[in-house]
């Protein structure tokens, strides 16, 4: 099988519910090299099911490099705050998934920006 082929029986395992059959194929890809065009998606995929499977480090590793690489990707850190969470760095997730939100919803937070803004600052300097 090539990457691509590996990737097509993950995300249809993903979505069946077969995080267990479906990590196989989303590693066996990672391996052989994803392609440039399913990076980002890949990224998120592969992330989340490390995390559904108990990898949840692994998936911080993964999650945190690809938000590096793509910050604007607003799905990459979402799912990086989930991984933190199950890897036991509740604050960091916190401020993570508050940065999320800060990004998107900036005009829709009804002046409250600035101190969300503040929490997620003294999240990140206790974490």
């Amino acid at each position: 099988m090539d990457a691509k082929q590996h990737l097509a029986a993950a995300y249809a395992l993903d979505r069946d519910g077969d995080e267990h059959g479906a990590i196989k194929h989303y590693d066996a890809a990672w391996a052989l090299g994803v392609p440039a065009d399913e990076e980002k998606k890949f990224l998120v995929g592969y992330g989340s099911t490390l995390r559904n499977v108990g990898r949840a480090d692994h998936a911080v590793a993964v999650l945190a490099a690809a938000v590096e690489k793509y910050p604007d990707y607003p799905a990459l850190a979402a799912f990086l705050g989930l991984a933190l969470a199950d890897a036991g760095h509740p604050r960091a997730a916190l401020a993570t998934l508050l940065g999320v939100i800060l990004d998107l919803e900036a005009g829709r937070l009804d002046g409250f920006h600035r101190a969300l803004a503040e929490y997620q600052r003294e999240l990140l300097d206790k974490g």
